[in-house]
């Protein structure tokens, strides 16, 4: 029977977390490894939570650390799983109805104070000193606002043979009365149930006209090929998502698409890509809190400054790829990336010093940057591309 490690980052959601956690715990498929990583939480219960849930339920392991974003929360988990980290028991004696708790030894650059573990989980006092992580056959990410359909988990490993991802639909749910324009990624893909390779991917984004593709919570993956990748999630970023889906779809040889809905997507005010005013934000941000005087501003910086990101680090990784699929590649996605990493030369203040590094990228990709430095000639060409695009492909189908 294979086993699913799942990894959950927790920020500030004790409003949503048992609903999140009640989901993967009944889920009908058992054999789970889960990953619960605390990132700094600063409300009054989402940490406890955590706490009440790792007592009761021996597949669950939880890492309390500092706060340093979502993609260093589930590098833990893949770093985990991986076994790179090593462990002491601070623990000594197991108790009834105690957590047992754990020291990180060795290499601990995203500062985690400590491990946990129901005492259930051990029958005697050497499993302490002996513990070590598990292994796994696949992986899978969950927001700690989201959650499962029962079966997610059942109807993704019956789809696992002989493919490296199963990519299934989220369902939104919209939290009060927020509401914005939303739709499942794989639902824009127009797909049937089916296998697809990474090239097929990659024309069927051009051909729709996906210019963004992203993958966390939207699929499971097989761990042996994950580990070969050494794919990580940037640090400090918002939109790692769309690197880290971009380059684990490029490199895999099999896609299963399963167009069903598996995951609930919630869309709360409030969240990471939805900062609004009033939002406390964590600590990893505070020098942008300080760079700048209003949300828009730090919430566009940080937008663009994460595109910046993802678009240079891919350039970094098509170099050494083959030809064909880097040009598909840069075909489908390299555009809207440049778009939106060069709003950040409309900003006057630029505290992580990106503009001069983006200069450079742009010299190589976008001869003509310099003349849309303006904003109105910025927009035009903007919209021109936009018109282009469009008519081409109604030409094509033609």
């Amino acid at each position: 029977m294979k086993t699913v490690g799942v990894v959950i980052p927790i920020y500030n959601v004790e409003k949503y977390l048992r609903e999140c956690l009640n989901s993967v715990i009944n889920q009908t498929y058992k054999k789970l490894e889960i990953i619960l990583v605390n990132d700094g939480s600063t409300d009054k219960n989402s940490f406890n939570i955590a706490k009440e849930y790792t007592l009761t339920d021996t597949r669950i392991t939880l890492f309390n650390k500092e706060n340093g974003g979502q993609s260093t929360a589930r590098n833990i988990g893949i770093k985990y799983f991986n076994g790179e980290y090593s462990f002491k028991n601070r623990t000594k004696i197991l108790k009834e109805n105690s957590l047992i708790e754990f020291n990180v030894e060795g290499d601990n650059s995203y500062k985690v104070y400590s491990m946990y573990k129901s005492h259930k989980a051990f029958k005697n006092e050497k499993e302490l000193k002996e513990f070590k992580n598990p292994n796994i056959d696949y992986i899978i990410f969950l927001d700690s606002d989201d959650y499962w359909k029962v079966n997610c988990i059942e109807e993704c490993i019956k789809r696992m043979n002989g493919v490296e991802i199963v990519w299934f639909k989220s369902e939104p749910y919209f939290e009060g009365h927020f509401r914005k324009k939303w739709s499942s990624l794989l639902e824009l893909y127009n797909y049937q149930e089916r296998i697809i390779t990474p090239i097929e991917w990659l024309k069927r984004s051009i051909e729709y006209n996906i210019t963004s593709f992203y993958f966390i919570w939207s699929g499971m993956i097989d761990f042996d090929f994950l580990k070969s990748l050494r794919l990580k999630f940037i640090d400090r970023i918002i939109h790692e998502d769309h690197h880290f889906g971009m380059l684990l779809f490029f490199q895999s040889n099999l896609i299963y698409v399963f167009p069903r809905e598996m995951h609930i997507y919630r869309i709360r005010q409030n969240s990471t890509i939805n900062i609004s005013k009033g939002f406390k934000y964590p600590n990893h941000l505070k020098d942008l809190v300080k760079a700048f005087d209003n949300y828009d501003t730090i919430k566009q910086y940080y937008s663009s400054a994460s595109i910046f990101f993802v678009l240079n680090l891919s350039i970094i990784f098509l170099s050494s790829q083959n030809k064909k699929g880097a040009d598909l590649f840069k075909e489908a996605f390299f555009d809207h990336m440049i778009e939106n990493a060069f709003k950040i030369f409309f900003i006057d203040n630029d505290p992580w010093k990106l503009k001069p590094r983006l200069s450079i990228v742009l010299n190589n990709y976008f001869i003509f940057w310099k003349f849309f430095k303006n904003k109105k000639l910025f927009l035009l060409y903007k919209y021109f591309r936009k018109i282009t695009k469009f008519l081409t492909r109604v030409l094509i189908k033609k």
